[in-house]
């Protein structure tokens, strides 16, 4: 099992301190947990999402106190073929869905991650001024093929600290 791991670093002069704590989760084939820290897959894979809501694939709504909850329906495939056209784009290929380099349990267990990974800003003082994790909820319907990414607004949001 991973320790949390500590970065300082400054926006306009103030100091802030970031606190990453790695998923852990069992291994579904050793059986043992495991620690996981976010890598290349999970930004590939939020990268992916996060250029899916903004071209306004997502759904924003309000809970009891008024606060917005976004939500993201999508697929595996989805996913998929988002990365393929980001990839299509920068490398001036014609990939398809599937050759991605990731397959649907790379890309679930990626969602895992991001969705346990804590990750913590305090200031300089040590005050804890934002706590979140990259995803809050991860639904799946239709017999696991689509998917319900609910209060991912942690991955847009960057004024909050």
């Amino acid at each position: 099992m991973a320790e949390s791991v500590e970065r300082p670093f400054t926006i306009d002069g103030k100091g802030f301190i970031a606190e990453i704590s790695p998923a852990n989760f069992k291994n579904k084939k050793s059986k043992k947990f495991r620690s996981h820290f976010p890598h290349l897959r999970e930004a590939r894979i939020e990268y992916a999402i996060i250029s899916m809501a903004s071209k306004q694939a997502m759904q924003i709504q309000s809970d009891g106190e008024n606060n917005k909850v976004f939500y993201l329906k999508t697929t595996y495939y989805q996913i998929q073929k988002e990365m393929i056209n980001a990839i299509n784009k920068v490398e001036n290929k014609t990939l398809k869905p599937n050759d991605c380099p990731y397959n649907t349990s790379s890309i679930r267990e990626a969602l895992e991650i991001l969705k346990r990974t804590d990750i913590a800003v305090r200031n300089e003082s040590g005050e804890n001024l934002y706590i979140f994790n990259r995803i809050k909820d991860i639904v799946l319907v239709n017999s696991s093929r689509t998917l319900f990414l609910k209060n991912f607004h942690t991955l847009l949001v960057t004024d909050r600290y």
